[in-house]
């Protein structure tokens, strides 16, 4: 006779240092990448959708100052770094500069840091910080008139003048540079609404880049937490002799329904004495 060996019950698998590395890795990947999906949906925007005549622009903003000049601060283009040409990643850029006096001519020009800084050194001005972006804050610097109109400099790498709307396109070139507004006559109380751009020729190829690697870093932080949080199995198999122990939860315990006294059997009168059965004493 065959006797069958007693049935096991193995516990669930506790949180081992594999699962949590699993979860803390995932989360890491899935957060920067949730960004830069983000960031690359919003790149692919600007490129696709929000171009005119070819170029990227950035909010229109208003400038005044009661100085001479409107100039930004300076424009490092020094890029340190051959194999990141300025043309590829700017192209051209576009500066559009509108008077708020409709009979106000302006005047719209680049200029070398060094000629820019000795024309309008002792000239009342407002510094620009951070042109071009949602964060604007003009510095006034004291001081008198210059030394004539801006047009009859000749050290300008590109200038615009006149009424209405002037547009100053420059293709960036390494060096450091400043963006100059005056009114043309060199007078005083500079105000105009300006907005600058660029055709960014590089900004699909940079918002698909930016998109794939956020994606591919969703995908494989979505993975890693989905192995480590997922339901484990409950207990696990093993073989006992020749037989393989089932796995599964614990067997459950049902407690035995209480016995009624009065119909058990050792409640029953002994047929040779008058007493009921008493239970054998231990």
């Amino acid at each position: 006779m065959t006797t069958a060996p007693p049935t096991y019950w193995t516990p669930p698998s506790r949180w081992g240092v594999g699962r949590i590395l699993g979860v803390v890795i995932g989360v890491l990947l899935l957060l920067p990448g949730l960004g830069l999906v983000v960031g690359g949906g919003v790149l692919l925007w600007a490129d696709q959708g929000n171009r005119t005549d070819g170029y990227v622009f950035s909010e229109t903003d208003d400038f005044t100052t009661q100085g001479y000049a409107l100039v930004s601060e300076r424009i490092d283009l020094a890029t340190g770094a051959d194999w990141f040409p300025l043309s590829a990643a700017l192209g051209t850029t576009r500066a559009e500069v509108t008077a708020v006096d409709p009979g106000t001519d302006l005047f719209v020009g680049i200029a070398p840091l060094a000629e820019g800084t000795a024309y309008l050194d002792g000239v009342e001005r407002s510094v620009i910080d951070d042109l071009g972006t949602v964060a604007i804050d003009e510095v006034l610097v004291p001081g008198g008139p210059p030394s004539g109109p801006p047009g009859d400099e000749d050290f300008w790498v590109a200038e615009a003048s006149g009424s209405g709307t002037q547009r100053l396109d420059w293709v960036p070139a390494e060096g450091d540079w400043l963006f100059v507004v005056m009114n043309a006559d060199a007078s005083a109380g500079v105000a105009m609404d300006a907005r600058i751009g660029a055709t960014a020729p590089g900004l699909l190829g940079l918002a698909w880049a930016v998109l794939g690697t956020g994606l591919l870093l969703v995908v494989v932080g979505t993975l890693l937490l989905f192995l480590a949080i997922r339901h484990p199995r409950v207990g696990r198999a093993y073989t006992a002799g020749p037989y393989v122990m089932p796995s599964g939860p614990a067997p459950s315990w049902t407690p035995p329904s209480p016995t009624d006294r009065t119909t058990a059997a050792d409640s029953t009168p002994d047929p040779t004495t008058s007493e009921p059965r008493r239970p054998p004493s231990a």
